[in-house]
């Protein structure tokens, strides 16, 4: 009784955490897509992104590509690493794969923007680490 009772305790867990983590995705995505496609490329120029946010990416224009890549990576990670799902690392790459070419691509179709071969490949390094990072989280250890 008590076994079953802990392992309802951690299936509700695992779904929390599975929720919350393909839920920060999202939001990762979300700013992903509404950055590369902001008019400007200049952080400092987009209202909604916090003005000190905003000057850090804008001195480094490169790996501010791949900064939120980490995130979106780690998480989408996390909440594919479920016993249902059998390979969360091809998944996670294919997304974040696919999000990181729609946002470049997407800028193709903006008069002020070009997709840049650099921004792609810095892309990749963010999604590597965060990948790197959530193997690297205790919860993900054994994957």
């Amino acid at each position: 009784m008590k076994e079953e009772l802990i392992a309802a305790e951690e299936k509700k867990s695992w779904k929390w955490r599975t929720t919350l983590s393909f839920a920060l995705a999202g939001v990762f995505v979300i700013v992903i897509v509404a950055a590369s496609w902001a008019p400007e490329s200049q952080m400092t120029k987009i209202k909604w992104i916090p003005g000190w946010i905003a000057e850090l990416a804008d001195r480094e224009p490169n790996i501010r590509t791949a900064i939120p890549f980490i995130p979106l990576a780690f998480f989408l990670f996390l909440g594919l690493s479920t016993r249902s799902k059998k390979h969360p690392l091809v998944s996670t790459v294919m997304i974040c794969a696919f999000c990181l070419c729609l946002a470049e691509l997407g800028q193709n179709l903006l008069p002020d923007r070009t997709t840049d071969v650099k921004d792609l490949i810095w892309g990749a390094a963010g999604i590597l680490v965060g990948i790197v990072l959530a193997k690297l989280s205790p919860r993900n250890s054994n994957i």
